[in-house]
């Protein structure tokens, strides 16, 4: 075969050199790597000749036993400190099949590391192959506080970003909070300011001060526009007391009655759209013992919001009923009403119920002051709205 081989080489050489061109050093060196590509591989094939040529002589004299082979295959796993589970097969390479092995029972793995096929025969009908089971267990078994020391630090760092993240998130859109309640704060403090300095203009004036009439009804304006301002201010600085857990309450007794009636009177009186206020109460006079001021700024907010947030014409019901155990106060108006999606948010700070284009303008903290005004009381407040249906709010008071 070598002959065949080194005849066919030296026949390409000679006929490369009849050519009519010259050889030149390329064509040299690329016959030189062919020869030597040639000399290896026959160096290769020899070896695996003289290889198969013991096995199959070894074999005769002592026939292959595997499970012996196993054995010994164990010690020197052993000394190398290979500990994982394996077993050696006698394997067909062509078909693949498996002939013969070492242990019955193959455990199944997802992972496995075959060795190269040794051959047995001339034929190549069969080959010896040493298969190493789940070696995995055994690197994670080594290896398993490093990498759960990982795991650790990267869950912890996922933690971290996360974390980032979320106070990154908050704090923008506190950010957009903050600059949001300063334009409303300083919009709706706009507006009585302007009333009380057109009112204090006109009282300077010579001709209103010669008419009693017209002083009394800007003086009125004066009055008004500064308690409006007054209120504004005292609700912010009762939800920062609140939150401080400083805000205090000022008992005293008063006909609550009295109370819903003149808040009733005066919103009807200024208020720029068609309202009707119905009031029901089977009492003709209701002492209760709470912090008036508080109180009438809740009711106030109540109504307010039924005015802004209903159409032209506003029709809002005021019920009290007293109980054995507490007082139930009723708001209810028919107005555009409250998404369920934001039922459960109405009462946060600075949350508005409608921030479209063109809705009334406000803090975003009426709710949030009149339920710690409730809470502080000892009661609670709950609402029940429905789209385009207007909205109800129940105050419980302690009896």
């Amino acid at each position: 075969r070598n002959k065949s081989i080194s005849a066919a080489g030296h026949d390409s050489i000679v006929s490369l050199q009849s050519t009519s061109k010259p050889i030149t050093e390329d064509t040299n060196e690329q016959v030189a790597t062919y020869n030597m590509d040639k000399m290896n591989m026959d160096k290769s094939d020899i070896l695996k000749l003289i290889s198969t040529s013991l096995n199959k002589y070894t074999s005769k004299k002592a026939p292959l036993n595997i499970h012996k082979l196993d054995s010994v295959t164990r010690i020197v796993l052993t000394k190398r400190d290979i500990q994982s589970d394996f077993t050696i097969r006698v394997v067909n390479p062509l078909t693949g099949k498996v002939l013969e092995s070492s242990k019955d029972s193959l455990i199944s793995s997802n992972f496995l590391v075959c060795s190269q096929y040794l051959a047995l025969d001339f034929d190549k009908q069969k080959s010896l192959q040493l298969v190493l089971l789940n070696p995995l267990a055994n690197i994670f078994k080594r290896m398993g506080v490093l990498l759960f020391g990982s795991f650790l630090l990267s869950l912890f760092c996922l933690y971290g970003l996360w974390f980032l993240f979320r106070t990154l998130s908050r704090e923008k859109k506190l950010m957009v909070v903050k600059n949001d309640f300063f334009g409303h704060t300083a919009h709706e403090l706009k507006r009585p300011v302007s009333h009380l300095h057109m009112a204090l203009e006109a009282l300077s004036s010579p001709a209103v001060e010669a008419n009693k009439v017209k002083k009394e009804r800007y003086l009125a304006i004066s009055k008004e526009a500064t308690k409006d301002i007054m209120e504004k201010i005292t609700m912010i600085l009762t939800l920062s007391m609140a939150e401080e857990g400083v805000f205090k309450l000022n008992f005293s007794e008063f006909d609550l009655i009295e109370l819903i009636v003149i808040l009733k009177e005066k919103f009807t009186a200024v208020a720029e759209k068609s309202v009707v206020i119905d009031f029901q109460c089977t009492e003709d006079k209701l002492i209760v013992k709470a912090d008036r001021d508080h109180l009438r700024q809740t009711l106030a907010n109540l109504i307010d919001n039924a005015i802004k947030y209903s159409n032209d014409s506003v029709e809002i019901s005021i019920s009290v009923k007293k109980g054995k155990k507490d007082l139930v106060l009723c708001v209810k108006d028919n107005g555009i009403g409250i998404a369920a999606d934001r039922i459960g948010s109405v009462f946060e700070k600075y949350t508005r119920l409608n921030t479209v284009a063109g809705s009334p303008a406000g803090f975003g903290i009426g709710l949030n002051y009149v339920k710690a005004v409730i809470e502080k009381h000892a009661g609670h407040i709950e609402v029940i709205s429905e789209i385009a249906k207007g909205s109800e709010f129940r105050i419980y008071l302690p009896a």
